[in-house]
């Protein structure tokens, strides 16, 4: 019925490791520090090439969910970073128009992520951000 345990194998384990005082919390710092500068270039780099004027319309599609995709993966405590990062005027409208069709094509969590985004952009471009998106005949 028992088994003889007398090995003592299973005590080589060191069970500390696994300890939640153990956690270095500089390490997780320095990655995702790293991991928010790589997003707000992705963001820039993504809003700078834009394809605004494009007839395919398949490139628009492929730049939107691209787009998207970088949008989402910011936590929204760091929205605010990413926005001030945005020297250009024209890339903040740009990123409206963006955040306009992702909600055209809204997934599951992504509306309440845009509308922070909506939030942050509107209070740095202000009104006439969303005048200039609505009325632009180029749409992202």
């Amino acid at each position: 019925m028992a088994k003889n345990t007398s090995s003592s194998a299973f005590r080589k384990i060191d069970v500390d490791q696994y300890n939640e005082d153990n956690f270095k919390e500089e390490d997780a710092d320095q990655a995702s520090s790293g991991m928010i500068g790589r997003n707000i270039d992705a963001l820039k780099t993504v809003l700078q090439n834009a394809p605004l004027m494009c007839k395919n319309q398949q490139v628009k599609d492929n730049a939107l969910s691209l787009t998207l995709r970088v949008l989402l993966s910011i936590k929204s405590s760091q929205i605010d970073a990413a926005i001030e990062s945005l020297e250009d005027p024209e890339l903040c409208d740009v990123l409206m128009k963006y955040i306009y069709r992702g909600f055209e094509i809204p997934s599951e969590g992504s509306s309440g992520h845009l509308l922070t985004w909506h939030e942050k952009v509107f209070a740095k471009g202000g009104v006439g951000s969303i005048v200039r998106v609505l009325s632009d005949s180029a749409r992202a």
